[in-house]
């Protein structure tokens, strides 16, 4: 079964705006970046799993790529650590070409699911010449999904629709055993792996609150600032995002302290522990796994149309807080509420946000229920999230 993407649509768009000769799709692993690029049918596909392509290619890139033609795939591309200082040198004299008159060509999209070693070898070798874009699981509005007990349990994973009888428990264990061996522990060269595994279930179980580095450490016998290097290093493979308070000048009670989010939703439940959705649905964590999959929803709206997310929390001094506050590009915002029944903001949150000093347009309740709005603050079904951001943006 194929599943439409909303990238592709938003990177057609982009194409025609930038000419890039290279282009670079980041995302975790299993997400679909191969099966995606290879259904534009417009490039040969090079999968370096296979060892003997991997040998060839690392011992002479430049007889490599010159046996291909111009527009290609190269998949797992950091496998190949020499391939992209011959894709620097292959860019840099095309654009000397431009000079001469000379005509050439180069189209190249490398994937990587190790974000660590990807992004070190684009920054060493491709800076300045690769358009960079993201892709992340599959969102509900992609899945045309509004089953909450599907959502929180299988996620956005393409496999697990793609063949619905997989066990979705099954795969999501293999799935973190690969990507936490491969992906990150010996790329980022950390020895302490049941430290590590242990930081991210205690992560998952703070989904949508601040973050306390220092307890988790305590739980994981390591330093504090280990923990911080931790998390970034799963933010940097786009497995979690470590969202900041909005700051300004305007109100000086607002806190500093960051909250987390899976980017995923189905990642956080494994993590918690969760095999089936109703012992989920009658927990405290119920409520932080919907905000979680708000937050997931949010994030796939703008990076699928390749506009980095500006999403933010508030809290002040005396624990009043708005889940998320929403920049849209024209500097006005959106606050918005994720909730598991409907509940309208109270005084206290109103009064907060109107202290922030900033333009906010709408108030949003999100929910997975069906209700009438509260005055003119909205009621917004998960289910219709992607068509009210969409409108904001029209």
């Amino acid at each position: 079964m194929w599943i439409n993407r909303d990238f592709i649509d938003s990177w057609r768009r982009d194409s025609k705006k930038s000419a890039g000769l290279v282009k670079v799709l980041k995302g975790p692993r299993q997400v679909g970046k191969t099966s995606l690029l290879e259904s534009l049918g417009t490039h040969q596909l090079i999968l370096f799993d296979d060892h003997i392509l991997r040998t060839r290619a690392n011992e002479n890139p430049d007889v490599f790529l010159s046996q291909f033609q111009e527009s290609v795939i190269l998949d797992e591309a950091t496998l190949v650590p020499s391939l992209f200082l011959e894709i620097k040198k292959r860019v840099d004299q095309i654009k000397r070409n431009q000079f001469t008159g000379k005509k050439s060509k180069l189209d190249y999209w490398i994937t990587g699911s190790n974000q660590t070693l990807l992004s070190r070898e684009v920054s060493e070798s491709l800076a300045g010449r690769a358009d960079l874009y993201n892709l992340n699981t599959l969102s509900a509005h992609e899945l045309n999904l509004n089953q909450l007990s599907t959502l929180l349990i299988r996620g956005g994973w393409p496999e697990l629709y793609s063949n619905p009888e997989l066990d979705s428990t099954r795969y999501l264990n293999n799935l973190i055993s690969t990507f936490i061996e491969k992906d990150i522990l010996q790329a980022a060269g950390i020895e302490k792996k049941s430290a590590f595994t242990k930081m991210i279930q205690l992560l998952s179980g703070q989904v949508g609150q601040l973050i306390n580095f220092s307890a988790i450490a305590s739980a994981c016998s390591v330093e504090s600032t280990t923990i911080q290097s931790w998390a970034l290093i799963l933010e940097q493979n786009n497995l979690i995002k470590i969202l900041q308070p909005f700051m300004n000048t305007f109100n000086k009670r607002l806190i500093k302290s960051p909250k987390v989010y899976f980017e995923d939703v189905a990642l956080a439940a494994r993590f918690q522990g969760w095999t089936s959705f109703q012992p989920l649905f009658v927990s405290p964590y119920f409520g932080q796994m919907v905000e979680n999959l708000v937050y997931s929803e949010i994030s796939r709206f703008f990076t699928n149309r390749i506009i980095e997310p500006k999403v933010y929390f508030i809290r002040n001094k005396e624990k009043v807080e708005i889940d998320f506050l929403l920049e849209l590009p024209n500097k006005k915002f959106v606050a918005i509420e994720a909730k598991a029944s409907p509940q309208d903001f109270s005084n206290e949150q109103l009064k907060l946000i109107e202290s922030l000093g900033v333009n906010v347009i709408e108030h949003w309740i999100v929910t997975p229920q069906h209700s009438q709005s509260y005055g003119n603050r909205k009621i917004i079904e998960i289910r219709e999230l992607y068509s009210s951001l969409g409108s904001l943006l029209n």
